[in-house]
């Protein structure tokens, strides 16, 4: 069926049908939420990031959340509230007190330690540890991958965690040999800049859209056109005519702010910053 439409978050979402006792706020959000994750673990496997990883490294953000939305509320913050809103069993929340010096306060998150953890990220540790050779048998009783394997785990199988990996480019198979690739643990500024770019776009695009669902009031321009049942070359077409109609709108507008930013500056109440931006998708629709 074709579709032209303004897609905004002042709509109302389609409801999630679940056996969990959840309100229907908690269903449709849960739903939007899971939506929106299928991209970010489509990313995260393609990385290398499993689901033991990016579970432990929601621990700190459940446990940061509740600890902003109890100071909002203005009440006291006990392992046990904590608990309750964040879901986190009391366990963890009094571990995570524990870092705190005894005291329940946002904590930074440790994703680089959380990341270590996972078996093949462990082998390389170790391999890198020992300051063996780049290269490396494939089998052999010691000083070969399937040894390393060994010593970090007995469950997982020497040539899954190969395949793994190889996948995410940390070593190359060459014959009976497996190769560590030293240029993968080098950071790359311009990959590291467009991914910081990239998430900051993206948290504010979140945080328009959320907080006009949450406080009703529609503060923040969130909005998308949407046609399907288009040709590649109708697609095409749209996608310059709206990068035409991007540029002209984002000099015009970077002029003023440009203004607005000499006029400001040095005011006290100057405590504020501005993003505006656009994207577009295209994608074949499934029959």
């Amino acid at each position: 069926m074709k579709k032209l439409l303004i897609h905004s978050s002042s709509l109302d979402q389609p409801t999630l049908s679940t056996s969990t006792h959840l309100s229907q706020n908690a269903e449709s959000t849960l739903e939007s939420t899971l939506q929106v994750m299928n991209e970010l673990v489509h990313w995260m496997v393609k990385s290398g990031i499993g689901y033991a990883e990016f579970s432990a490294a929601l621990r700190s953000l459940f446990y940061n959340e509740a600890i902003k939305e109890l100071e909002y509320l203005n009440q006291k913050k006990t392992d046990s509230s904590v608990s309750l809103l964040s879901g986190l069993n009391r366990r963890d929340v009094s571990a995570l007190r524990a870092e705190n010096g005894g005291d329940h306060q946002i904590i930074p998150a440790a994703y680089v330690d959380i990341l270590s953890s996972s078996v093949p990220a462990r082998v390389v540790a170790l391999w890198i540890h020992q300051d063996l050779n780049n290269i490396l048998p494939i089998s052999g009783e010691e000083n070969s991958f399937e040894y390393l394997v060994k010593q970090i785990s007995t469950e997982k199988h020497p040539r899954s965690i190969l395949l793994e990996l190889k996948r995410i480019g940390v070593i190359v198979e060459d014959g009976e040999n497996v190769i560590l690739q030293t240029n993968s643990f080098t950071p790359s500024p311009e990959m590291d800049e467009i991914k910081q770019l990239f998430t900051a776009n993206i948290v504010s695009h979140l945080a328009a859209g959320i907080h006009n669902i949450i406080e009703k009031d529609n503060s923040f321009l969130e909005q998308a056109l949407f046609a399907n049942e288009l040709t590649s070359a109708s697609v095409e077409q749209l996608k310059q005519t709206s990068m035409k109609l991007w540029n002209e709108m984002s000099k015009q507008v970077l002029a003023e702010a440009l203004e607005y930013c000499k006029q400001d500056e040095g005011r006290k109440d100057a405590v504020f910053n501005f993003r505006l931006g656009v994207f577009q998708h295209d994608a074949q629709e499934k029959k």
